[in-house]
């Protein structure tokens, strides 16, 4: 089992200056902060951990056309050229349309708040109420908020395993991530860790 390191990457805060000293407040956090914090809480691990398997699984997804691009849409061929066109859309590649991964990534999140009291946001509200979702068209912190929930309430993956060290990033990847079946594992697995040697040089 590999060791893993962590650099931080939370976002700075702003806060504002007093003449007359006292204590400067700091902006309130994000829904996407308060609904990763929620998933600590509830699985283990850190923010760092957290942020470098959601880049892990992005980073991979996106592809190196389209890196890390929150309104990325997936690459099919066209005769000779790549156009996209393709079903996966954003940061992690969720598929539009009815009864597919976007939608089924929605439901689950909304579920996920339901379960535990938190007041719905208004995004997720209007998503939940989609037959097919583009994920593209959502902001960054919106489709992790969407990334986060899914898993919470995926019937397998636990994010617990892999923050303990018990799973690595291409395990869950594959396992509960991709479509494919064992008859492509050994070439969709070596996708992912070229992809993250990749990353890791760009660290």
């Amino acid at each position: 089992m590999r060791t893993l390191k962590y650099k931080s990457n939370q976002p700075s805060v702003r806060v504002r200056k007093y003449q007359n000293g006292g204590s400067a407040p700091t902006d309130p956090p994000s829904e996407f902060d308060k609904f990763l914090s929620y998933t600590i809480k509830k699985k283990g691990g850190t923010t760092e951990q957290y942020s470098d398997l959601i880049n892990s699984i992005a980073f991979h997804e996106t592809g190196p056309q389209q890196r890390m691009n929150p309104n990325a849409v997936q690459l099919i061929e066209r005769g000779d050229t790549l156009v996209p066109e393709g079903p996966g859309r954003g940061l992690f590649m969720f598929e539009s349309g009815e009864g597919m991964g976007g939608i089924t990534a929605v439901n689950r999140t909304y579920k996920e708040y339901k379960d535990a009291g938190m007041e719905v946001p208004e995004f997720l509200e209007k998503a939940y109420s989609l037959k097919s979702i583009d994920l593209s068209k959502y902001t960054p912190e919106q489709q992790k908020i969407i990334f986060l929930g899914n898993y919470l309430q995926h019937p397998k993956a636990n994010f617990s395993e892999v923050m303990n060290g018990n799973q690595t990033y291409d395990d869950f990847w594959f396992n509960y991530h991709q479509a494919g079946g064992e008859d492509v594992k050994d070439d969709r697995l070596s996708s992912f860790r070229e992809s993250e040697k990749e990353r890791k040089k760009k660290d």
